[in-house]
């Protein structure tokens, strides 16, 4: 079965500053997936490289067997990732996919 996403190796860059430093993970079809860790331990930017919002990128990630690496952004997001960064207000009477 081809995974949802498939991280391999993921580093990425904000401009000289190497901020991630080979994360990997597989989700399945169906699995629902939390990343822990204490304040910059790279929670956020692992979520923003996977939409392709970080600067440089090396590594593989695949989004239901498409390489994504290299696409721009609006291209991850017709593949139906979707980022809601925490500082964005959420309405409380929408369910989670109603607000993304």
């Amino acid at each position: 079965m081809t995974a949802a996403l498939e991280i391999k190796g993921l580093q990425a860059w904000y401009g000289e500053s190497h901020v991630l430093h080979g994360v990997d993970m597989v989700v399945q079809p169906g699995e629902v997936v939390t990343l822990l860790g204490r304040n910059g331990a790279g929670r956020t930017t692992t979520l923003r490289a996977i939409m392709g919002l970080t600067g440089a990128r090396k590594g593989s990630i695949e989004v239901n067997g498409k390489e994504t690496i290299a696409m721009p952004t609006h291209r991850i997001a017709h593949l139906g990732i979707g980022y809601c960064p925490e500082e964005r207000g959420i309405f409380a009477s929408l369910s989670c996919e109603e607000n993304l």
